[in-house]
């Protein structure tokens, strides 16, 4: 009896190791799995992030302004497209033009006075889109381009804000693309020329530069231009759409968990 119960023991107790070692290598291979996961998800959300810290605030710098002019900008040249034809399109062009050329200069000038902040971020996505919003509106109102161009890009920006809006819930910043940045030129680029071009067909004080024909041309040429930005539109918000499905899976919260024990990053400017 007393053998029987020691050989039920040893028994037991080999089973008992056998049922640990399992355990513990099932619990190994599970952290090595979340480990992995989680480089994964870390790696898929460096993409939307940059290496210059945030400052946590500060006055209002010259780079505020600069935004802060954009988006004035905006409803001046809308304005001037609605009121009135002919000369007026060729100042709306100026405008225009003036206002975008502060894009390039506000960013670097922030970073190099160091005074990146989440303000400044905010203005800086937010005025391109003012801008470029409302004179594609207006011009498209005014009859100057075809409605649909205007549409798509509108709907692009309401996509990429709201992926920007869920990356923020997730700690994350979307940084732009090279797409991103290709696609704004090339709308700025096709608006002024579409200004431009409508003032010369209309007997604008570049009018007599020019035959008819030629502005006519021209203008043709800037239609094909707008409508390469909104191709360059799907590409870029497809782009982005591909970017931002690894935020969907569930890796995300551990990445998130891992993220919160470094210190927090965000894009510099350039938010498009």
């Amino acid at each position: 009896m007393t053998l029987w119960a020691a050989s039920r023991l040893s028994y037991s107790s080999s089973h008992l190791g056998l049922a640990l070692r399992r355990r513990l290598s099932y619990r190994k291979k599970s952290c090595e799995c979340e480990s992995s996961a989680g480089e994964q998800a870390g790696h898929a959300a460096a993409r939307y992030t940059l290496e210059k810290p945030v400052a946590p605030g500060g006055p209002v710098s010259s780079a505020h302004l600069l935004s802060f002019s954009r988006i004035a900008a905006g409803p001046v040249v809308a304005i001037l497209i609605l009121d009135h034809p002919g000369d007026v399109y060729l100042l709306a062009a100026l405008v225009f033009a003036v206002a975008s050329l502060t894009d390039a200069v506000d960013g670097k000038l922030a970073r190099h006075s160091q005074s990146v902040s989440p303000l400044g971020i905010f203005l800086d996505t937010t005025s391109d889109k003012v801008l470029v919003s409302l004179t594609l509106v207006a011009m498209a109102i005014a009859g100057l381009s075809p409605g649909w161009i205007p549409l798509l890009i509108l709907g692009r920006e309401f996509l990429i804000s709201g992926l920007r809006s869920f990356a923020a819930s997730c700690d994350l910043i979307i940084s732009a693309h090279v797409w991103g940045k290709g696609k704004a030129a090339v709308t700025m680029a096709a608006i002024v020329c579409l200004l431009v071009s409508a003032s010369g067909r209309l007997g604008g004080i570049l009018g007599p530069l020019a035959p008819h024909s030629v502005w006519s041309q021209f203008y043709t040429g800037s239609v094909w231009l707008l409508g390469l930005a909104g191709a360059l539109t799907v590409v870029s918000g497809a782009r982005y759409v591909v970017d931002a499905m690894p935020l969907f899976r569930p890796q995300r919260a551990t990445a998130k968990i891992q993220r919160e024990e470094r210190p927090r990053v965000a894009a510099c400017g350039d938010g498009r």
